[in-house]
């Protein structure tokens, strides 16, 4: 699946972890405010009624808990992940229903060699690190770094460090312009350069990615 102005964007839905809603009430709240008693039936008719089985969605990780592969399963369109923090004991099932797994960086860009030549020299290997995951594209005058976790940006003693910081190089390698992103939820980074996909910033609902652009850009 190539990733075109015409690709659904989203990030965390979370669904089957009831407790999300206790640190995002966002969710809740628009659940309620449409007369829904369960946020996940919302986000599966909110998905469903943009997408078709034709479109192609990107998900950026963290796609359901425990007790959510049922409304997986209700999700329309083609469906491509890439894998999160929380997807990893979850990937088998996934593929058994039609998703697509990225892991690792995908770099669709012409100077892939030389920066994968620069991570290698930085870091050495880096093919076990099952958290380092992206695609980095070309997309309507922007390069963009799709991911979970957002570059340059993490809470003091993040676990996840030592993966992040090689995906910090190489959105600087690659030099990108843009970094499309889950994994914070309602909080946004302070850089402008990233954009936050969570659910709880986009109304629990799919988005293109023509459209992100045109925000950005407004802004």
């Amino acid at each position: 699946m190539n990733i075109t102005l015409d690709t659904y964007i989203i990030s965390d839905t979370h669904f089957g972890q009831d407790s999300v809603i206790i640190k995002e009430k966002i969710r809740k709240k628009i659940a309620d405010k449409l007369k829904y008693k369960n946020h996940f039936d919302l986000m599966v008719d909110n998905w469903n009624n943009k997408i078709k089985n034709h479109d192609n969605v990107l998900h950026l990780g963290d796609v359901y808990f425990k007790n959510g592969l049922s409304y997986i399963k209700k999700l329309n369109g083609n469906k491509m992940l890439i894998i999160g923090n929380n997807d990893i004991k979850k990937i088998n099932k996934l593929k058994k229903i039609n998703w697509r797994m990225k892991n690792k960086i995908i770099l669709d860009i012409p100077q892939k060699e030389k920066i994968k030549e620069k991570i290698k020299e930085k870091y050495g290997k880096i093919e076990d690190k099952i958290y380092l995951n992206g695609i980095i594209a070309d997309i309507d005058g922007e390069r963009i770094l799709f991911s979970h976790f957002p570059v340059f940006n993490r809470k003091k003693n993040d676990r996840y460090a030592a993966i992040r910081d090689v995906l910090d190089d190489y959105f600087r390698f690659s030099e990108c312009s843009l970094n499309i992103h889950g994994h914070t939820h309602s909080k946004d980074t302070e850089n402008k350069f990233c954009i936050n996909m969570s659910v709880e910033k986009t109304m629990l609902t799919p988005i293109k990615l023509k459209k992100i652009l045109k925000k950005y850009r407004r802004l």
